[in-house]
């Protein structure tokens, strides 16, 4: 039934329509608060970032023409042909674990789990690049177990290994558990690895690769290195309702129905003998240790679930290995109704969210003034292009009048929500963007100030606050300022009925 041309049809089926999907979605949906702010990595390049490493950056700076084509699909387009890649990758591993059916089922998990399909498959962010690169080292990393590889071919591998997991590093620093991963299983499974030469220059090329990170941190007093401590740093006292949060939020992430594959799998694993032992082994070296890592740091304070995310990888591997095996009659029914389960869950979640997303009326969250739309997130995706329009209208007229000049800057003092006023505003129109504010609020805007000229005592700008997340300036600036004014309040629809309100503020004469 699963021979080599229908699974290669199939794949290829899911792999457009997938494509398609995220390309609408990517049409629909405005860019949301993570995916705008790593469009500075696109206009300011670097060999690293306050927060992380800059391949997302130079894969926007690519699709996007040098940004001569900017919009919210070609933002996502590598996330989205990443995704595609991934998914062809991820089948051409579960066929290296034993059948084509098993390929194909772990290509429809991987487009099923919503990490993989959702928010490192359509959003632009550094998962959207670093998962390519993880799943390139899983695919070498088993390529190397074939029985029928030589020695040449090994070799060969491990050199892509290390050029593989350097550019899973440049994507995020998580990539360093593949080397993790990979060392756990030889040290385990393959001792006589250590005895291969190439195994270190492969650690040497990944060295090399990620040798840029060093350097600017070097020139950055380790600031990358204080930011991430910060967030992973133990505290005093076993915080369960942060561990509770990421438990939950991995098994959200990575589709409940999805997880509960993943456990029959790792309870049949338990049960009996393989002849995939090894590759078994290989993958859960690759898996466990970033997952476990996770659920470790968040007994101590707040994690994000999608840290652990690349880890479910290999577990989604898993699955399809002890699907495509299974034989027992009434096991199959379970598994086909869970199947069917994760695949109806993920389009319940693209159509409700979108509908949601693009029609609800109004406002999910607080309808009193100043704060409207306040614990709304849908507003962080949505209604952005109704902004610009009336705020140029308004600093038209500003200009025509001699209000302000037209070097008048937008002043931002957090990189959200000045992230998205800098690419849906300040960008389009040729504005300088200046921060104000703290290096914990700004992160990168710090060296886009770089950029620009600075602010002289006298010179005017303008301050933008959604009131999602409404921020006074008279307040943050408290005597910067001769004056402080709102110039416009601009109202943001959604299906006939207010969501929001931008306010807009003239800031006049800096003292300092």
């Amino acid at each position: 039934m699963f021979n080599k041309t229908s699974t290669r049809s199939a794949l290829v089926q899911i792999i457009v329509c997938c494509s398609l999907m995220r390309c609408v979605l990517a049409l629909l949906l405005n860019l949301g608060n993570d995916e705008v702010y790593y469009f500075t990595y696109a206009v300011q390049p670097d060999w690293n970032h306050f927060d992380h490493p800059p391949l997302v950056g130079l894969f926007i700076r690519i699709f996007t023409f040098n940004l001569h084509w900017l919009n919210d699909l070609s933002m996502r387009l590598p996330a989205i042909a990443g995704a595609a890649i991934n998914t062809w990758l991820i089948a051409q591993c579960g066929q290296k674990l034993g059948s084509e059916k098993g390929g194909l089922v772990a290509a429809i998990l991987y487009n099923t789990s919503v990490y993989c399909s959702i928010l490192s498959g359509l959003f632009i962010l550094p998962d959207s690049v670093q998962l390519v690169f993880w799943l390139a080292s899983l695919h070498t990393m088993l390529s190397m177990l074939d029985t029928d590889a030589s020695t040449v071919s090994r070799n060969r591998n491990l050199l892509w290994l290390g050029c593989w997991i350097g550019l899973a590093i440049m994507s995020k620093v998580h990539g360093v558990f593949l080397w993790v991963g990979f060392a756990g299983f030889v040290f385990t499974s393959r001792l006589s690895l250590l005895r291969d030469p190439f195994l270190y220059v492969s650690l040497g090329i990944t060295a090399l690769i990620v040798l840029p990170i060093f350097l600017w941190n070097i020139q950055n007093d380790f600031i990358t290195w204080q930011f991430h401590s910060n967030r992973v740093a133990i505290t005093d006292g076993i915080d369960l309702m942060s561990l509770m949060a990421t438990m939950l939020g991995q098994i959200a992430y990575n589709n409940p129905f999805n997880i509960a594959l993943a456990i029959l799998a790792l309870l049949s694993l338990r049960r009996r003998e393989t002849e995939m032992s090894p590759r078994i082994a290989l993958l859960l070296w690759c898996s466990l240790p970033i997952i476990v890592a996770t659920i470790v740091v968040s007994l101590f304070r707040p994690t994000l679930p999608h840290w652990s995310g690349p880890g479910f990888v290999g577990l989604i591997l898993l699955s399809s290995h002890d699907i495509s095996n299974n034989s027992g009659k009434s096991r199959r029914g379970l598994i086909s109704r869970l199947l069917s389960a994760s695949i109806g869950l993920m389009i319940f979640i693209v159509v409700a969210g979108l509908a949601t997303v693009r029609y609800y009326p109004g406002t999910l969250g607080n309808n009193l003034a100043p704060n409207t739309g306040a614990g709304d997130a849908t507003l962080d995706i949505y209604g952005w292009e109704q902004l610009l329009p009336e705020f140029r209208k308004i600093r038209l007229e500003d200009m025509r009048t001699h209000t302000m000049t037209e070097y008048a800057p937008l002043v931002v003092h957090k990189w959200f929500p000045g992230a998205h006023l800098y690419y849906y505003v300040a960008f389009p129109l040729g504005m300088n963007v200046r921060g104000m504010g703290t290096l914990h609020d700004l992160h990168k805007f710090v060296w886009l100030n770089d950029m620009n000229p600075p602010l002289s005592a006298g010179s005017c700008a303008y301050f933008i606050s959604p009131s999602n997340n409404f921020t006074d300036p008279s307040v943050i600036y408290k005597n910067q300022f001769d004056s402080i004014e709102l110039a416009a309040k601009i109202p943001c629809w959604r299906n006939g009925k207010l969501a929001r309100y931008w306010y807009v503020f003239r800031l006049k004469g800096l003292l300092k």
